[in-house]
């Protein structure tokens, strides 16, 4: 469960870095930021690997494609959106908490989607 677990995870340090004061130690926000650099690609392979596997080959070009340009567009808008917020205000601070928070239960709401019970026959059709 490398998916879940980074997830979770990474909804976990997401959380620790809102809720920081902005008078931590830059070495404990460099601490609470590893476990957000090292859990994407720890869910992102094995999610990969099973869309591949869950779809037949002659979709699997297909079906990575749609799945890394549904990557890259969304992290465009969540960039775009988190942007949004940093600068919304004349104190990015506030707007730095939301962006994490919401980043943190998007990720979070990706574990629990993970551990769901499984829908057979929902990516064959």
């Amino acid at each position: 469960m490398p998916i879940v677990g980074g997830f979770l995870l990474m909804g976990t340090s997401l959380v620790v870095l809102a809720v920081l004061p902005a008078s931590a130690p830059v070495w404990l926000i460099a601490v609470a930021m590893i476990p957000v650099g090292c859990c994407g690609p720890l869910a992102m392979q094995p999610t990969t690997g099973l869309l591949l596997e869950n779809v037949p080959a002659h979709r699997s070009g297909v079906a990575s494609a749609v799945f890394n340009t549904s990557r890259q567009i969304g992290g465009a808008l969540a960039v775009a959106a988190f942007g949004a917020l940093l600068v919304s205000r004349t104190d990015p601070l506030p707007g730095l908490r939301a962006s994490l928070l919401i980043a943190a239960v998007l990720v979070i709401a990706a574990a629990t989607a993970n551990v769901l019970p499984e829908r057979r026959g929902v990516l064959n059709r």
